[in-house]
């Protein structure tokens, strides 16, 4: 949407009888994050699946990615969703998760203070209670590491400050607010 509120100019669904002018992609399920990637300028999303099936997207003007007709997650009942996990003319997930983690908050890691981190993007989990560090090679998660399992808490938000430290939120009671420190 532009500032005042009105459908971007170039939205793939202007004037598509069944849509409105404001959407940019289908097929999300409930969107708890999305960042903008540092070199390509993309955004990138983070959803909520169902029993399994969270999901790191990049949506793409006009394309469906898939809810509630494929997923990688089932109905909390254990039943299927859909009709499995593909469909012709839907886009895959970059990444999935299942177990489900709860994904929250997410960031792309720019920061010289984590050198061995340049470039990989990291995902708050409140179920899962870690922070996952997706490792990336363009769109291809590589590798996935999970930090800071031993906190027990909900992982809410992480951040990239400006002084180049990574921040992690906490929903705890009391929450906490925690800066990570390269060792």
């Amino acid at each position: 949407m532009t500032a005042e509120g009105e459908p971007a100019p170039g939205n793939p669904f202007i004037g598509q009888p069944g849509h409105q002018p404001e959407i940019w992609s289908t097929g999300h399920r409930n969107p708890q994050s999305a960042a903008i990637h540092p070199d390509t300028g993309k955004l990138w999303t983070v959803e909520h699946g169902a029993k399994g099936g969270d999901e790191v997207n990049i949506p793409e003007a006009g394309k469906n990615y898939g809810w509630p007709v494929i997923s990688y997650g089932r109905h909390y009942s254990g039943g299927q969703i859909g009709e499995g996990t593909s469909k012709p003319g839907m886009e895959q997930p970059i990444h999935y998760w299942d177990p489900s983690i709860a994904p929250s908050g997410m960031a792309f890691v720019t920061s010289d203070t984590y050198p061995d981190w340049q470039g990989d993007l990291l995902v708050g989990a409140l179920v899962g209670q870690h922070l996952a560090k997706l490792d990336l090679d363009g769109r291809d998660v590589v590798g996935e590491e999970k930090l800071l399992t031993g906190l027990g808490e909900r992982i809410r938000d992480v951040r990239q400050g400006p002084d180049g430290f990574i921040y992690v939120l906490t929903d705890d009671d009391p929450g906490r607010l925690i800066r990570l420190v390269p060792q």
